[in-house]
């Protein structure tokens, strides 16, 4: 599965990449194996999507930050230090507090999700889900990494990561991983198509 826009319009190349990859595969079945389905979910977060393509746009109508309201290493606040901090969000009045996250939980789950890419912007690189990072994710990641020149490892700023999606999705066996688009206007498509060939053939 592919995630898109889960930081809304902060993140809005991450949408519009997903619906460049959304138009293109009708045309190129021979890119998907017979044996993959293909989730893609162009927004996560269309509130913020909608309300500003900017630093306004990254949090839900609530104001929480979806990449911090999963139930992994949950923190109602967490230590800024080389972390986001352009504007005071919340992590959600609890884990799984939002609806965004309880609808992509119940999805993921229910339909047996097995690898997901959760896209974001910009430049940090690839992350692996879990911490420490599980063997499935490490996989997934040095696989995308060798077709990719994004950074990886991805650059450390000493950010401490909660309440993660790759991270819950670690706990619950799907490898899972971030990638980091090189700017926030670019979709790097030609590089991201590569990357969705090897994700789509790569197997545990």
């Amino acid at each position: 599965m592919i995630v898109a826009g889960i930081h809304g319009g902060y993140e809005w190349n991450t949408i519009t990449l997903a619906d460049q990859l959304i138009t293109i595969l009708p045309g190129r079945p021979d890119l998907i194996p017979q044996d993959v389905t293909l989730f893609i979910l162009r927004s996560l977060n269309p509130d913020g999507d909608h309300r500003a393509h900017g630093i306004y746009g990254r949090a839900n109508e609530n104001g929480v930050d979806l990449n911090r309201n999963w139930p992994a290493y949950w923190q109602a606040d967490w230590p800024q230090t080389g972390c986001w901090n352009l504007l005071p969000l919340t992590a959600g009045s609890s884990p799984a507090s939002e609806p965004e996250t309880q609808a992509l939980m119940q999805f993921l789950l229910g339909q047996h999700v097995d690898a997901l890419i959760n896209y974001h912007s910009a430049a940090l690189g690839i992350f692996s889900g879990g911490q420490p990072p599980d063997p499935a994710s490490l996989s997934l990641a040095e696989a995308i990494a060798e077709v990719s020149d994004y950074p990886y490892p991805p650059v450390d700023t000493g950010c401490q990561y909660t309440g993660q999606l790759i991270d819950w999705a670690s706990m619950n066996g799907i490898a899972a991983i971030d990638i980091e688009l090189s700017t926030h206007t670019s979709t790097d498509l030609r590089q991201n198509l590569r990357i969705l060939t090897t994700f789509l053939n790569w197997r545990r």
